[in-house]
């Protein structure tokens, strides 16, 4: 116990302060000592951030943990500790001051027994949610616990050891709900409940939900929620958006169809809350016909009637502002085809991601799909021409065209539906590909945004193989551009406070993480 303890004290936090940036190393001494981040998000913005630490061992079944609250620029503000069972940390919230954190909690799974018989034997299986309430300064206001009902397995990997496996239906979802504290969503083998609670702690209502394949939660000031997706045979389409009042937990919208007014479907790529207003909004494609595999081969043929976005502006139907914008509306969007392929980038797009700016604007972003003839093929076909039977077969299976994705590329729709091509940013292109394969399996592409309230500015971030790439919307340039690799480390970049970006260096020989928060 004593090594431990001294193994814990050599856990190195140290903090570099600068004028621009603030950093904040992590070194890891001891593998049986694990620590996890979490962003605290507020209102969709990252708030601060949050380390859960495991530390010694107690008892055969508990641990020692600690919880670190730092602010937006990695300062501590204040620590916690507790003793428990095995518990993972899921999720954090903040609201008017108070801290919610999610953990689920059991005194099972992971526990490992001699033989399937002590498995068996062993009757007293407890599995929870739960719910702890801080205050900034690491002070314990009250804790909630929900039972849930999960299913267990018993793993044995070829030994006559067996380790008991198990987890919820759907995992721990927790928000805050502006001026009313926090909600938290998950479901077990019995029930798929919506839980409201103030933020001192105390339970204000509790729902139960009709199971679905998918969920993802969202708040406003007034409501909770739900977008779900019912069957997953439906490819892209078979959205539906639900909500209910966050005062009482009645139903307010009751699964509202993502369709358009032709009964076409529609795709989500994004669901978020307006910068400016706070409402819900969901952004994405129109669908032209429900696609399982979306090979480079759809894409040409027109995959797509044209883009959307849904803004849930009131609590009822009736209150819900749609606008499309149609490739055969030339209107709307006068250089690009009726099947999707932009003029001035002489290609198709396969889109992954939106960014709502602060005029309304919804920027859609995706990755440049460019397709050329394979003219092997061509000339073999010909060659085989005389075989009229084996001619057509070979061109049937091999093709003449190939494609590879390229740039990343972005668009505009504005409020009045209409959509405007804006920019082309060069990245690391991939080889050539049949267009039978599915373009997800080699886009590897990831985009997320930073935005700025105070000056309204919006940064696109393009995570490439090789670089990390950062657009302004605004200037539509690229304002800087970051290498993965950098000598014997690796960098990746993720979210950080408004208009500032998180930078994280591993060095796999010195065994180190260094976080940087820089502004853009």
């Amino acid at each position: 116990m004593t090594k431990r303890i001294l193994l814990l004290t050599l856990y190195l936090l140290a903090i570099m302060g600068g004028v621009n940036a603030q950093s904040k190393v992590f070194k890891e001494v001891n593998d049986e000592i694990s620590t996890s981040m979490k962003a605290i998000i507020q209102d969709g913005a990252l708030v601060g951030y949050l380390t859960f630490t495991q530390l010694e061992k107690v008892t055969e079944d508990s641990f020692n943990y600690k919880v670190t609250i730092l602010d937006e620029n990695l300062n501590d503000l204040g620590k916690v500790n507790f003793k428990d069972e095995r518990m993972s940390l899921v999720a954090v919230s903040f609201e008017q001051d108070i801290l919610c954190l999610a953990y689920f909690k059991s005194n099972i799974i992971g526990k490992e027994f001699k033989n399937r018989k002590e498995f068996d034997g062993f009757t007293n299986r407890e599995n929870k949610v739960v719910l702890q309430f801080l205050n900034l300064d690491g002070k314990l206001l009250k804790t909630s616990n929900i039972p849930v009902n999960i299913d267990i397995a018993a793993n044995n990997w070829g030994t006559r050891k067996v380790t008991a496996s198990g987890s919820l239906k759907h995992e721990i979802q927790l928000k805050n709900v502006p001026q009313k504290g926090f909600v938290c969503f998950f479901a077990d083998s019995d029930d798929y409940p919506i839980v409201m609670f103030n933020t001192s702690g105390e339970q204000l209502w509790k729902k139960s939900i009709s199971s679905e394949k998918f969920y993802v939660m969202l708040t406003s000031p007034d409501a909770v929620f739900m977008l779900t997706k019912a069957k997953k045979s439906e490819g892209q389409a078979g959205y539906e958006m639900s909500s209910y009042s966050a005062t009482d937990g009645k139903g307010l919208i009751s699964h509202f169809s993502l369709e358009d007014k032709d009964g076409n479907p529609l795709n989500v790529l994004s669901f978020q809350n307006d910068p400016v207003s706070g409402i819900p909004f969901v952004a994405g494609n129109i669908i032209k016909e429900k696609i399982k595999v979306f090979t480079g081969r759809k894409i040409k043929r027109g995959a797509y009637l044209g883009l959307y976005s849904i803004d849930f502006t009131g609590k009822t139907a009736k209150d819900i502002k749609q606008n499309y914008s149609y490739w055969n509306d030339k209107s709307k969007m006068p250089d690009i085809s009726s099947k999707g392929r932009y003029s001035e980038s002489k290609s198709f797009m396969n889109y992954s991601s939106c960014v709502r700016d602060f005029q309304g604007n919804t920027y859609f972003a995706g990755s440049e799909v460019a397709s050329r003839v394979r003219v092997g093929a061509i000339i073999v076909s010909i060659i085989l021409l005389p075989a009229i039977i084996i001619s057509p077969i070979y061109m049937a299976s091999a093709g003449v065209n190939k494609y590879r994705v390229r740039d990343a590329m972005v668009v505009k729709l504005d409020p009045k539906s209409n959509l405007s091509f804006e920019q082309k940013i060069d990245c690391q292109g991939t080889s050539f590909h049949s267009f039978r394969e599915d373009v997800r399996s080699f886009d590897n592409k990831e985009f997320f945004q930073v935005s700025n309230s105070v000056n309204k500015s919006n940064y696109l971030v393009v995570d490439d193989q090789k670089d990390i790439i950062i657009y302004s919307i605004a200037q539509k340039k690229v304002v800087r551009t970051v290498s993965h690799k950098d000598g014997k480390s690796t960098l990746n970049i993720y979210p950080a406070k408004e208009g500032h970006i998180m930078v994280s260096e591993y060095n796999k020989k010195e065994k180190y993480t260094r976080l940087s928060i820089e502004s853009l």
